[in-house]
C-alpha cells in the first residue's frame, strides 16, 4: 500500500474514531443545547468556560503527547519515553487541579462567576481527569489501536450525552416525586459541565487498565529531552487555542457593548460557528492521523515527495467541504435553534479560515520532524497577535464577524509562514501552485453561490443549481487530480 493510501485508510479510521464522537457532540451540545437553552447567554457560557479549559488542558499536559510521538516512535523506546513523560505528568496535573479547586473563589471572580466558584472545581476536577488520559489516548494512536480509541471516545461522549438528557428531560419529573432528587430550572446549563464530570471521571477508571499493560520506567535524561521538545509546543497550544477557541471570551471583552449583550452576541456567532465544524473535524481527524503517520514514515525515501501530494490531497477534499458547506449553509443553519440563526454570514469565512488551519498541520509539520518546535512557537505566537489586534479593531465596528475576519487572517498567515520556513529548513515538494489554484478557485464559487443566493427567489431551482456548481468542482478535482491519487 503506498503511503498515500495509508494515511487516507488511517485518516479514514482516525476520522470515525474522533468525528463519530464529535458528531454525537455536536448533536447534543450544540443542535440540542440551542433548542432547549433559547438564552444565547447560556450557550456563550457555555463556550467561555470550554476556551479556558482548552487553555488549561495544555498547561496540564505539557504537549507531551507529541513530544512521546517523536520519542517513542522505535517500539523498543517506547516505553521508556511513556513513563519518562507520564510520571512527571501525574505530578503536573495534582498541582494544577489542586491550585484552580482550593482557589476556585479567587478564579472565579477573575472571570466573572463570583457567585459559581463551583464551575472551576468542576473544571479542576474535569481537566485532570482529561490530563491523566492525554498520553494513553497517544500512545494508541501511535500504535495504530484505533478501535480501542473510538470505543473509549464513544463511551466518553454516549455517558456525557446520557448524563445530559437524564438531568435535563427525565430529572425534572423524577424530582417531583423523589425527595432526596432536587432539580434547578434556573441553573440548568450546570448539568452539561456535571455530566462531562461523570464521563471524564468514569474514562479514567476504564482506563486505568492501560497502565499495566507495560513497563513503566523513568529516565531523567530522556524526559529533559522531551521537556525540551515540547516546552514551544506547549506556547504552540496556548496560542493555537487562542486563535480557534477564545472568541467568546475575546467578544465578552471588546464587542463594545455591556456585558450582558456582549456574552449574548457571543452566543449567537459561536452557534453559528460551528456550522463550520465539519471541515474542522474533517482537518482534526486529519491531524490526527497525520501526525503519527508523518513521524513513522520520516525515514521513507519517498516521504517528502508524498507530504507534498498529501497537502494537495487535503486542499482538494476540504475544497468541496468548504463549497459544500458554504453553498447550503441556508438549510444546514435550522437544524440550529431559531435564536441562533441570524449569523449564517459567518460560515463562509470560518471555512476559509479551517482550510487554512489544515494547510497549515501539512506546512509546519518540518519543525516537529527536524527537532525545531520553537519555530512552531513563533508562528502560533504570531497568529495570536494577529487575532487580538484584529479581534480587537474589527469587533466594536462591525460586531460578530469581526471573528470570523480574525481566524481567517490568523490562520491564512500561520500557513503561508508555514510553507515559507519550511522551503527554508525542510523542504518539500509542495505542488503549491495547483494548491494556490484550487484555493482560489474555492473563493470564487462561494462567492458565486453566495450571490445565486441573492439572485435566485426560486429554492428548488436555486438548490439545483448549487448542486450543478458543487458536482461542477468536483468533477473538475477527479478530472486533474482526483483519479490519478487514486490510482497511486
Amino acid at each position: 500500500m503506498s503511503l498515500l493510501k495509508q494515511l487516507a485508510g488511517q485518516t479514514v479510521i482516525y476520522g470515525l474514531s474522533k468525528i463519530l464522537p464529535q458528531i454525537l457532540h455536536f448533536v447534543v451540545f450544540t443542535i440540542y443545547i440551542t433548542r432547549r437553552f433559547p438564552d444565547q447567554f447560556d450557550f456563550a457560557v457555555y463556550l467561555e468556560l470550554y476556551a479556558y479549559a482548552t487553555i488549561i488542558l495544555v498547561i496540564m499536559t505539557f504537549r507531551m503527547e507529541t513530544a512521546f510521538f517523536r520519542f517513542g516512535v522505535e517500539k523498543e523506546d517506547r516505553n521508556r519515553a511513556f513513563g519518562s513523560a507520564f510520571l512527571p505528568l501525574i505530578v503536573v496535573v495534582f498541582l494544577c487541579s489542586a491550585l484552580l479547586y482550593f482557589n476556585a473563589q479567587a478564579f472565579a471572580d477573575l472571570i466573572n462567576y463570583s457567585h459559581k466558584p463551583y464551575y472551576i472545581k468542576w473544571f479542576a476536577l474535569i481537566l485532570g481527569f482529561d490530563a491523566l488520559v492525554a498520553l494513553p489516548y497517544a500512545r494508541m494512536r501511535l500504535e495504530n489501536r484505533a478501535k480501542t480509541f473510538l470505543v473509549y471516545r464513544l463511551i466518553n461522549i454516549i455517558v456525557n450525552v446520557a448524563v445530559v438528557i437524564f438531568c435535563l428531560e427525565l430529572l425534572p419529573g423524577i424530582s417531583e416525586s423523589v425527595s432526596w432528587l432536587s432539580y434547578d430550572p434556573e441553573n440548568r446549563i450546570d448539568y452539561v459541565f456535571f455530566a462531562n464530570l461523570i464521563s471524564s471521571g468514569l474514562i479514567l477508571l476504564l482506563m486505568i487498565k492501560e497502565f499495566f499493560k507495560f513497563s513503566i520506567s523513568f529516565d531523567l535524561g530522556l524526559w529533559k529531552k522531551m521537556l525540551w521538545y515540547s516546552l514551544p509546543l506547549i506556547i504552540v497550544g496556548i496560542a493555537g487555542n487562542i486563535n480557534q477557541s477564545f472568541a467568546v471570551p475575546i467578544q465578552k471583552v471588546f464587542l463594545g457593548e455591556g456585558y450582558e449583550d456582549n456574552m449574548t452576541n457571543a452566543g449567537i456567532y459561536g452557534a453559528a460557528a460551528k456550522m463550520a465544524l465539519l471541515l474542522n473535524l474533517f482537518t482534526t481527524a486529519f491531524n490526527y492521523a497525520a501526525e503519527p503517520f508523518f513521524f513513522n514514515n520520516a525515514g521513507h525515501k519517498d516521504a517528502r515527495k508524498i507530504y507534498g501530494q498529501v497537502a494537495l490531497a487535503f486542499t482538494l477534499v476540504a475544497g468541496i467541504f468548504v463549497l459544500g458547506i458554504s453553498a447550503y449553509s441556508d438549510i444546514l443553519i435550522i437544524i440550529l435553534g431559531s435564536t441562533y440563526r441570524e449569523a449564517i454570514n459567518v460560515v463562509p469565512y470560518l471555512l476559509m479560515a479551517y482550510l487554512f488551519l489544515g494547510l497549515y498541520y501539512n506546512f509546519s509539520i518540518w519543525y516537529k520532524l527536524d527537532d525545531k518546535t520553537y519555530w512552531g512557537a513563533i508562528i502560533s505566537v504570531i497568529g495570536a497577535v494577529i487575532t487580538l489586534a484584529v479581534s480587537i479593531y474589527f469587533l466594536p465596528r462591525v460586531g460578530y464577524i469581526g471573528s470570523a475576519y480574525a481566524a481567517l487572517a490568523c490562520y491564512g498567515v500561520m500557513a503561508v509562514l508555514g510553507f515559507i520556513t519550511g522551503k527554508v529548513y525542510y523542504p518539500i515538494d509542495y505542488p503549491i501552485g495547483k494548491i494556490v489554484f484550487y484555493i482560489l478557485e474555492v473563493v470564487g464559487l462561494v462567492m458565486l453561490v453566495v450571490f445565486l443566493n441573492g439572485l435566485l427567489d426560486n429554492r428548488v431551482l436555486l438548490f439545483v443549481v448549487k448542486a450543478l456548481v458543487i458536482l461542477g468542482f468536483v468533477g473538475q478535482v477527479w478530472v486533474l487530480d482526483g483519479r490519478r491519487m487514486v490510482r497511486k
